[in-house]
């Protein structure tokens, strides 16, 4: 009997451990390697060369996201009520995993930056930029659109950088059009995962720009933004980075669909 109640509880860690992976968004550490894959090749870089570098946004990407769930508001509490239980019960695990993954990310941005010589600290300064962001995120979602353009900015920013520092590259026109291609498709993400949210962004007066525009215009919006984006990427940097960047979009609707909802469904 202690026997089956012992394996009872393992199942039962690992199915919250693998329900806290998809509804923290930590799918997205997965996401993120296509990302710079694609902006590798973009800017002519092959992609043994980026490294370790493939896996640096991954790192920011788990502690912010991880950190930015861990700040439990009134909103999350009506939006996402299992998702907070389950993060108050493994408050400590998450925090400790998300002090290490930001210590491995600023330790590799250090050192890519350092082995570089051709780049300065002003890049390492660059990759403090998404902190910020996790920093004034619950101030910007006070105003319209404000977070959206704020988190973008993080996004994009930590994909290029990642490149440039892992294969020291200095910003060139190129490096700066796909800083606004994958900005473009980091809005319309962020506004579309407001639109599950408006409910309780509603409820305690938060108005994002989903909430302003509805359900229907806030989905022609996204689908808009990110079928430009894409095209441009696959005008300007060939067929090749075009692919990734669709596979990157299949990603996150796969990854979106089979994520539970709060009943437990899929």
């Amino acid at each position: 009997m202690e026997g089956i109640q012992k394996q009872n509880v393992s199942v039962s860690s690992y199915a919250e451990h693998l329900y806290l992976f998809f509804t923290l968004n930590l799918w997205l550490c997965v996401t993120s390697v296509v990302m710079v894959v694609a902006t590798a090749l973009a800017l002519s870089e092959p992609v043994r060369a980026v490294g370790g570098g493939l896996i640096l946004p991954s790192l920011l990407v788990y502690a912010v996201y991880v950190e930015d769930r861990r700040r439990i508001s009134e909103a999350d509490r009506i939006n996402a009520p299992r998702r907070t239980h389950l993060i108050e019960k493994y408050d400590l695990l998450l925090g400790l995993t998300a002090i290490g993954a930001l210590i491995g990310y600023e330790l590799m941005l250090v050192v890519f930056v350092l082995e570089a010589g051709t780049i300065g600290l002003e890049y390492v300064l660059l990759g403090q930029v998404p902190l910020i962001v996790l920093a004034l995120y619950a101030t910007a979602k006070r105003y319209a659109t404000f977070d959206s353009l704020v988190v973008a900015t993080a996004w994009s920013l930590s994909i290029v950088l990642s490149v440039l520092v892992a294969t020291a590259q200095p910003i060139s026109r190129a490096s700066v059009i796909v800083f606004c291609l994958w900005f473009l498709i980091a809005f319309a993400g962020v506004e579309s995962r407001n639109i599950d949210d408006i409910p309780g962004d509603t409820a305690l007066g938060k108005r994002t720009l989903a909430g302003y525009l509805g359900r229907k215009n806030t989905r022609i919006l996204v689908v808009g933004l990110k079928g430009f984006a894409t095209g441009l990427f696959w005008y300007r940097f060939g067929p090749t980075v075009g692919a990734l960047v669709v596979a990157h979009l299949l990603l996150l609707w796969f990854f979106r669909r089979i994520t539970p909802s709060e009943s437990g469904s899929q």
